[in-house]
């Protein structure tokens, strides 16, 4: 990574999407679309057009926990299907009539259909369907699930079985990608997953975890190797490396986790398995450091007496609402132990570095706004307004967020927490940043001065030459 970075540039600090949390993350990646459109809020919501939670576990791998059968059809099927509204790059590029590839990449979504197979063990287990189909692109590898030959016949290397997830870790995945540049077949676009390092983050923290970082560059020098040496490889292929969230270090102590349902104890919660009951007020979907929650029937009133009782927790860091919940004609209203900040979008309004333009008053230190060179800077939430904004317009959105103060997280029945750990989700920097690297072939030599991982899909469009409704720093909205 470090000579990629020397050869290209590398950008340290690329602002993820809020809930920086995986599922909405990974999916903004692939798509370059905020929640608001590609649809995915994050790793817990409620759909209430189908009056169902959605529900993807406190990490995005979830088989061990929820069950195979939940894994298949959660993960594989609703995902990938009518749940995630927006083009992946997958489709984008196969639309052209070049070829795409994914490998262990769980949000897949493309054109050519594909046999799911269960591995023997999981065949046998209650609610596991024995076959399946789904679409992605014409290469499509998910560990022992969904396997292609390659162009020239061969099964993928990977590794297999429970020790490596089903095919699922980083040893499988670096197996797949040695063996595709080996065989000189990488296709023109190719996403290649490694997610064990979010896995050892949430348990030991981040710092600690960096062995598994260790691990995924000398899994990359292989895949390097295999084709020849890294500057061959580099003279027709351009190499983007780039994470969906960062990792906050979590406090050992109890008064880390933040019992949310706790602090609403007054109003009636509604039972998640279950959904709404006739009587219920509030419906807490977790996220982490972050959590929304919806109201059975929001008034002005309810929405300020539920911000009033999170706040009566030092350790809340802001609740974020819709502002015509609260009387409002229009915009987000963000409340916090340092004050209140309303802010809207104007076109005469100040630009954030993105040009975006937003009107505001109250205090800018609830998000740590403020101007320079006669725009908006966000130093402890990047690019606060527009992430915000980019998940509140989403029709799935809970009518409330609240989120954690760093070294803390939300624990309600139900969740996992990872005291002594790393977690993320929340509108922090710590949650929030990530660092981008970009070399060889067409890649520009050059990143800009401010990126988001809005950016990689644009970023990517433009180094195939295939136009794309935004350009990499676009203002969205």
């Amino acid at each position: 990574m470090q000579r990629l970075a020397e050869i290209g540039d590398m950008h340290a600090a690329s602002a993820t999407i809020f809930p920086s949390i995986t599922p909405a993350a990974t999916s903004t990646i692939i798509t370059g679309a905020y929640p608001a459109e590609h649809g995915i809020a994050g790793a817990s919501w409620f759909d209430a057009e189908r009056g169902e939670i959605v529900y993807y576990g406190d990490d995005f791998w979830v088989i061990a926990r929820e069950g195979f059968g939940c894994f298949v059809n959660d993960f594989l099927l609703r995902l990938n299907g009518d749940r995630l509204r927006a083009p992946t790059m997958f489709e984008m590029v196969e639309r052209t009539g070049r070829r795409a590839a994914c490998l262990n990449y769980l949000v897949f979504k493309g054109n050519v259909p594909h046999r799911v197979n269960m591995p023997g063990l999981m065949a046998a287990l209650p609610g596991v369907p024995f076959t399946e189909t789904v679409e992605g692109p014409s290469l499509l590898a998910l560990g022992d699930f969904v396997g292609v030959p390659t162009p020239h016949g061969h099964p993928l290397d990977k590794e297999g079985g429970l020790l490596h997830r089903f095919g699922m870790d980083d040893e499988s995945t670096g197996a797949m990608l040695r063996h595709l540049a080996a065989e000189g077949t990488l296709p023109e676009f190719t996403v290649a997953y490694f997610a064990d390092n979010d896995y050892a983050s949430h348990e030991v923290g981040p710092l600690s975890a960096l062995p598994v970082v260790e691990r995924v560059d000398r899994l990359l020098g292989e895949a390097f190797a295999a084709a020849g040496g890294l500057d061959r490889f580099l003279a027709d292929t351009a190499v983007v490396i780039t994470s969906d969230h960062g990792h906050c270090d979590i406090r050992a102590d109890d008064r880390a986790l933040v019992r949310i349902d706790r602090l609403l104890a007054n109003f009636r919660q509604a039972d998640i398995p279950r959904g709404w009951r006739s009587d219920d007020q509030i419906m807490i979907c977790p996220n982490m450091r972050a959590a929304q929650i919806y109201l059975r029937k929001p008034t002005p009133d309810l929405v300020q007496r539920i911000a009033t009782a999170l706040l009566l927790e030092e350790n809340v860091d802001q609740v974020i609402w819709c502002s015509r919940l609260t009387g409002g004609s229009s915009g987000y209203t963000v409340l916090s132990h340092r004050g209140r900040l309303e802010f809207s979008r104007a076109p005469g309004g100040d630009p954030d570095v993105f040009g975006n333009r937003w009107t505001w008053r109250g205090e800018p230190a609830v998000v740590d706004m403020h101007r320079d060179d006669g725009r908006l800077h966000f130093g402890d939430y990047p690019n606060a307004f527009e992430r915000i904004a980019g998940v509140i317009d989403l029709d799935k959105s809970g009518e409330l967020w609240v989120t954690v103060k760093p070294g803390c997280e939300i624990e309600v029945p139900g969740s996992k927490a990872h005291p002594g750990g790393g977690s993320h989700g929340a509108l922090h920097a710590l949650d929030s940043l990530s660092p981008v690297i970009v070399a060889g072939g067409a890649a520009p030599r050059r990143l800009p001065t401010h990126l988001r991982s809005l950016d990689i899909a644009p970023l990517c469009m433009e180094i195939l030459g295939i136009p794309m409704r935004y350009r990499v720093g676009d203002p969205r909205g």
